[in-house]
């Protein structure tokens, strides 16, 4: 509890100094970044753990904080991928990662999560990026479905559930979802399965798509900016973005 409480005494330190200052002018160090990015990710894993709330957690962390900005993600997905890590490690005791690495704690998750260099010099970026206006609300384009798949983009799905999550799971109905989409990327989880993200028009909270197990080898000949379709056997809107299930090319 200690550490989680630590969390906006932490980084008010940070942005109580970065907002008096651009980060033209002032780089903090990003080793000290990369140590509460691992704090972060700590919180979040123990947080899911113990059956906790991870939007507490993430209103604890972003205390302060201007929302949709660099720096906002940037401590939200951190926590977001703690979260996930720790829900996964409470269903199965122990993950196994695509680079057959055995964690079992939350120390272990940090730890390897500190060692993907892409996904921290993304977020120790954006945690020294000043910040920036987000575009306008893009109204969602209407849709065309039928009586047992609803079809739409990803963008538009995004907006959708932005708008209104009631709302957007009320149109769809519990039918199956068709989304036509760009790769933003293709990664895995901590439980060693597919997950295709699709840009919505924030980088931060792409379409997350869990692909079956079928559709490994389809995946992996997938490339970034490649425009796809694919179909979910089910849809949710969870922790900021669309996320759906049991997926399939089409």
């Amino acid at each position: 509890m200690k550490k989680i409480l630590a969390l906006p005494l932490m980084f008010f330190s940070f942005s109580s100094f970065s907002e008096g200052v651009t980060s033209t002018d002032v780089q903090p160090y990003p080793e000290y970044l990369a140590a509460y990015v691992k704090t972060l990710v700590t919180a979040g894993c123990e947080q899911a753990l113990k059956g906790g709330s991870e939007d507490a957690l993430i209103k604890q962390a972003t205390k302060g904080m201007k929302k949709d900005t660099p720096s906002y993600y940037a401590v939200y997905n951190s926590v977001v991928e703690g979260v996930g890590a720790g829900t996964a490690l409470k269903a199965k005791g122990r993950l196994i990662t695509k680079d057959k690495i055995a964690i079992d704690s939350c120390g272990g998750v940090a730890a390897y999560i500190s060692m993907q260099k892409d996904f921290m010099k993304i977020v120790v970026d954006e945690m020294t990026t000043s910040e920036q206006s987000q575009a306008g609300a893009v109204k969602p384009k209407a849709a065309s479905s039928d009586e047992s798949v609803y079809r739409t983009k990803a963008k538009d799905l995004a907006e959708l559930y932005k708008a209104n999550e009631v709302a957007a799971d009320d149109k769809i109905g519990g039918r199956k979802v068709e989304v036509t989409g760009t790769v933003q990327d293709i990664t895995k989880n901590f439980a060693n399965d597919v997950v295709l993200k699709l840009e919505s028009g924030n980088r931060f909270m792409p379409v997350s798509l869990s692909m079956s197990d079928s559709e490994k080898a389809q995946a992996s000949k997938l490339k970034k900016g490649q425009k796809i379709t694919v179909t979910c056997e089910k849809m949710q809107f969870f922790i900021g973005a669309p996320s759906g299930g049991d997926c399939t090319f089409n």
